[in-house]
């Protein structure tokens, strides 16, 4: 008796692994997707680093934001970023989710660079305007 339920057991059991990626491969892969407007943002943000182009960095920028970094700052932070990160050579970037506090929506995104690193960054704006852009 006992080793009748052992043969039933063992047989539940390898019945249950073989069919469980049948039923894992039928299911849709899903990717989350920032919003995208947000998305825009972060694009222009990636963009004006990238190429080192304080206009396009401004664009959608808060006065404070404005204020906290002027064109020549903005040169000596984007040839720091160069250096270190060689945006130039091409990164892929992830949304990965959304954070709210109070009236300031934070996105953040996984940022793959040509050499495999990653970083997130995180993009935080209120009333549609970028107050805040980190490397983490």
């Amino acid at each position: 008796m006992r080793i009748r339920f052992i043969i039933r057991a063992v047989a539940a059991t390898t019945t249950l692994l073989t069919a469980t990626p049948a039923l894992a491969a039928s299911e849709p892969s899903c990717a989350v997707m920032a919003p995208r407007q947000n998305q825009q943002q972060f694009d222009r943000l990636m963009a004006a680093l990238t190429h080192k182009n304080y206009p396009l960095w401004t664009e959608d920028a808060d006065t404070a934001f404005l204020n906290g970094l002027s064109a020549r700052r903005f040169s000596r932070m984007a040839n720091t970023l160069d250096r270190k990160l060689q945006l130039q050579k091409g990164w892929h970037a992830n949304y990965v989710t959304h954070l709210q506090d109070g009236a300031y929506s934070s996105y953040v995104w996984r940022v793959t660079l040509h050499n495999g690193r990653q970083l997130l960054m995180q993009m935080t704006e209120t009333q549609g305007k970028v107050v805040g852009f980190h490397l983490g």
